[in-house]
């Protein structure tokens, strides 16, 4: 019997949603998704949690380069 898995990712290649097969930016979270964008532009698993604190993160640090003496 064939493993599912290389099956899976042969009919994706070929079907062009291979691509889309992306990993959570996170570096903390690592979890697999289908990204569902138009544009092919996802780059967290969920927005609301992976995204979020990313944000938050990239934010203050402008703020604190932004207020450093």
């Amino acid at each position: 019997m064939a493993a599912p898995a290389p099956i899976e990712v042969f009919q994706a290649q070929r079907a062009g949603t291979w691509q889309r097969l992306k990993l959570c930016r996170n570096d903390r979270c690592g979890t697999a998704f289908f990204d569902r964008s138009r544009n092919n532009s996802g780059v967290w698993h969920d927005v609301r949690v992976c995204g979020n604190a990313a944000n938050l993160r990239a934010y203050r640090a402008r703020q604190r380069a932004v207020n450093a003496p």
